[in-house]
């Protein structure tokens, strides 16, 4: 087998003698040097000579071409260099073309010296170089208003990419305090004439700027305008201003989030499970409830009613109505009226509960300070319902802070009392940790026997109810209790105070309660 050394050899060989053949086909190989083949005599002397001269450049010098626009602002200019034997392109050269188109103003001489620099040396043109520029006029400009940029471009809330984003806290809306500015008047600006290349004086305008005015709610303040109060701030075209009442057109939702907002609510759909919904007035809601958080420092009012599931959270300073609660914790500084039905619910308020005409209460607890008034509690076989009346359930809930907070400080108390025996120096540092504990403890027994005079806050409250209560509910007025053994029918449960006891009447109707009750006064 042939090396490959060998068949590169053969591979040179075979190509020099192909290059031979082609020569001897066109009038053979000549042993003498310098001599040419017959058939490239021939053809050569069948042509004229050509003197070298012919093939050099043509010479010319560099030139500048410059134009000059219609508007008479920009100039724009062409440098090409010299070719051949030219004399290259000079300053003076341009500073003539340029005067012979009158140009006077604006002229960048460091823009065409460059130009020319780099047109010399690197014999390339120069294209559309920009080497005079007038000066614009400026346009008069009225004042106007500038809305406040988080204004006009809604905020985000910064927060990592992908599913830990809680879309809940996305809202679509801008809320805005008292006395928050929402624009800022920009001043007057005045027009100034401008020059053109050729010197000639030229006229300003007018500009027309079209902004958003002022609508209700806001108020003007030096070159500001601020809201006039807490609420939604809208915008359109032509206007901007505060509303008060914040409207929710469809449900509370993915698409609308958590809301808080400082006046009332509206809502004409629902408020779906785990959403929240603050109001620093009233929210009324023409849907069902779900598994929310609802605190609002006015009045309550669903259409339907509340299907807590077991995690609905409902704090309410004033008053609350609703057509059933189901499921929930409400707390509420004012009455409330149910139309049907209370299931299973931890109802608490400072003035009374008043079911509906057929209205029934079976489970949970409820605390009414002012009293209850039901068609029917308690089922023959249902859960234990439970009905207390007559305390401030504000001052209960704040004495059973205090309790659970003295048994906690009473248990560190004991433990740093047997750490201080073990030696002198542990009992140095935790002296001013005890003292300190014991005077906590002190002051929250101080305030626990402050309130506990006002935990009793009406012995005239009571219990009517209008058809049945049932075996197995648990009444309570002003902390004397009374089991219910037997179905009752029309009657009323009234306190006894004299025989400390609860005792029981015929059915009566219930008046309606006064201004003051409904504050949650006896």
């Amino acid at each position: 087998m042939a090396a490959p050394e060998d068949r590169s050899l053969d591979k040179l060989i075979r190509g020099s003698e192909e290059l031979i053949r082609d020569l001897e086909a066109t009038g053979g190989v000549h042993d003498k040097e310098g001599t040419l083949p017959a058939a490239v005599t021939d053809l050569l002397g069948t042509q004229a000579a050509v003197p070298l001269d012919s093939y050099r450049e043509p010479s010319s010098d560099g030139t500048v071409t410059i134009v000059v626009p219609r508007g008479e602002m920009l100039v724009q200019a062409t440098f090409h260099p010299p070719t051949g034997d030219g004399q290259p392109l000079s300053l003076d050269a341009v500073r003539e073309a340029i005067e012979a188109k009158g140009i006077t103003y604006g002229v960048d001489w460091n823009a065409v010296k460059g130009c020319i620099l780099t047109c010399n040396e690197e014999r390339v043109d120069v294209t559309d170089a920009i080497v005079a520029r007038g000066k614009k006029p400026v346009d008069e400009r009225p004042p106007f208003l500038v809305l406040a940029e988080k204004l006009v471009v809604r905020e985000k809330k910064d927060g990592p990419e992908g599913p830990r984003v809680d879309f809940k806290e996305l809202s679509l809306f801008t809320l805005v305090r008292k006395d928050e500015v929402l624009a800022t008047l920009e001043p007057k600006q005045d027009g100034e004439m401008g020059v053109s290349v050729l010197g000639a004086a030229a006229a300003f305008g007018k500009e027309r700027v079209s902004f958003p005015r002022p609508g209700k709610n806001v108020a003007r303040q030096d070159r500001t305008v601020v809201a006039a109060c807490d609420g939604r701030f809208q915008l359109n075209a032509n206007s901007f201003w505060v509303d008060e009442v914040l409207d929710i057109l469809g449900n509370v939702d993915l698409r609308v989030g958590n809301i808080d907002f400082p006046g009332d609510v509206v809502i004409r759909g629902e408020i779906r499970d785990g959403f929240v919904v603050k109001a620093g007035k009233s929210i009324l809601c023409s849907g069902c409830i779900g598994a929310a958080r609802i605190e609002c420092n006015g009045d309550l009012v669903t259409q339907q009613g509340i299907v807590g599931k077991e995690k609905a959270v409902i704090l309410v300073g004033g008053g609350v109505e609703a057509k059933f609660l189901e499921g929930c914790a409400l707390d509420a500084g004012g009455p409330i009226r149910v139309r049907t039905s209370v299931l299973n619910a931890k109802v608490h308020t400072k003035a009374r509960l008043d079911m509906g005409d057929r209205g029934i209460i079976i489970g949970g607890i409820i605390k009414a300070q002012n009293g209850v008034s039901a068609e029917q509690i308690g089922t023959d076989r249902g859960p234990r319902t439970e009905i207390h009346c007559g305390i401030d359930f504000k001052v209960e809930q704040s004495l059973v802070w205090i309790r659970d907070r003295n048994i906690a400080l009473a248990f560190k108390l004991r433990e740093i009392e047997a750490k201080m025996k073990t030696g002198s120096r542990a009992r140095e540092v935790l002296l001013p940790l005890h003292s300190r504990i014991k005077a906590a403890i002190h002051k929250l027994n101080e305030s626990a026997r402050a309130m506990v005079t006002g935990l009793d806050r009406n012995e005239q409250a009571e219990v009517s109810v209008r058809g049945f209560v049932y075996p197995g509910t648990y009444l309570e007025i002003c902390h004397i209790s009374h089991f219910i053994t037997s179905p009752k029918r029309f009657v009323t449960f009234r306190l006894d105070k004299a025989r400390g006891k609860i005792a029981e009447g015929k059915w009566e109707k219930v008046t309606k309660p006064s201004p003051g009750q409904m504050a949650g006064k006896p």
